[in-house]
């Protein structure tokens, strides 16, 4: 077995000390060999430290390596699967399949057992988006009071999702620059492939985004608008802080969301397109999504139910 280089700390997911050396290793073969973003990499880290939690108690690395057999990593992905949903088992999947193919390209396991994990696959317009109701979105909208930091920074990232149907990461990424107040425009950038997107800027979301810059944002070097509120201020880089953001707000709240709908940014997004679609000319649709492939924009067509009611023929002999 190669030799590997002991960690000094624990990794910033949580790893203990005696695994981080183990997880650098692969992360550093992410980003040189498979050639990711540092980003993309780091969002990989939870799903690694939960794979390798599955193994008991914290253990040197080439214990670990030697609990990997066919029977014990089978025995994993079948347990976190009957425990999560299809989202978190498609990257908990890949990144163990990723990690195996790794440890045997570096000598770390006598077989290649990638094969073992295998892909997600969700088939082209098989699923249906899931939208936040009207009512939980009003409700988030009018329920956010209070002058801390965090009060005034919630209200403006609320008000941007409901109003323009962006994705998570675009409000993550809005930098001051991006704001035009003296022809009231506001610039998202583009993500995942996709066009940026830009909007006029409404009397809500632009009042809520000047409240927040001017009594809630703290003074910092960073360009980007939204920040922690705790020192070291710093950016919210990860989806799953912003996710944290909002399921906090919204369950404290008291809004209960129907079986299925995420207490995230998505579902937000589905909400915006589901309320236009049909209502707006297409094309102007997906140019406000972001969307390239106007195909993507037909998902949220499944979801306009009463268009879809007015389409539909009568059943032969339905009226007997």
């Amino acid at each position: 077995m190669a030799t590997m280089s002991p960690a000094a700390a624990a990794a910033p997911s949580g790893l203990p000390p005696t695994l981080a050396g183990l997880a650098d290793q692969y992360h550093a073969h992410a980003e040189v060999v498979r050639g990711v973003l540092p980003l993309i990499a780091a969002a990989e880290r939870p799903y690694l430290r939960r794979f390798f939690e599955w193994f008991g108690p914290p253990v040197s690395p080439a214990a670990l390596l030697q609990a990997m057999s066919p029977d014990s990593i089978i025995a994993c992905l079948i347990d976190y699967a009957s425990r999560h949903g299809p989202g978190s088992r498609r990257s908990l999947q890949k990144t163990v399949r990723l990690f195996l193919r790794f440890a045997y390209q570096a000598g770390y396991l006598q077989a290649d057992l990638s094969a073992l994990s295998p892909s997600v696959r969700s088939p082209r317009m098989g699923k249906v988006a899931r939208a936040i109701p009207a009512p939980c979105i009003e409700a988030v909208l009018t329920g956010v009071v209070g002058d801390l930091p965090a009060d005034w920074r919630d209200r403006a990232i609320f008000g941007l999702l409901s109003t323009y149907g962006v994705r998570g990461v675009q409000v993550r990424r809005l930098r001051l620059e991006d704001v035009d107040w003296a022809r009231s425009r506001i610039h998202f950038r583009g993500v995942k492939g996709g066009r940026a997107v830009d909007h006029p800027l409404t009397a809500m979301a632009g009042n809520r985004l000047a409240d927040y810059i001017r009594h809630g944002r703290p003074a910092c070097s960073h360009r980007e608008i939204f920040l922690t509120v705790r020192a070291p201020f710093k950016p919210i880089r990860h989806p799953h802080q912003l996710s944290r953001i909002l399921r906090v707000r919204m369950k404290a709240l008291g809004v209960k969301l129907p079986e299925g709908v995420a207490y995230g940014s998505h579902g937000f997004r589905h909400a915006f397109a589901s309320r236009l679609y049909g209502t707006v000319p297409f094309k102007d649709l997906v140019d406000m999504l972001g969307h390239c492939d106007p195909s993507t924009t037909l998902l949220y067509g499944k979801i306009a139910v009463a268009t879809l009611q007015k389409a539909a023929l009568p059943w032969p002999g339905g009226a007997r």
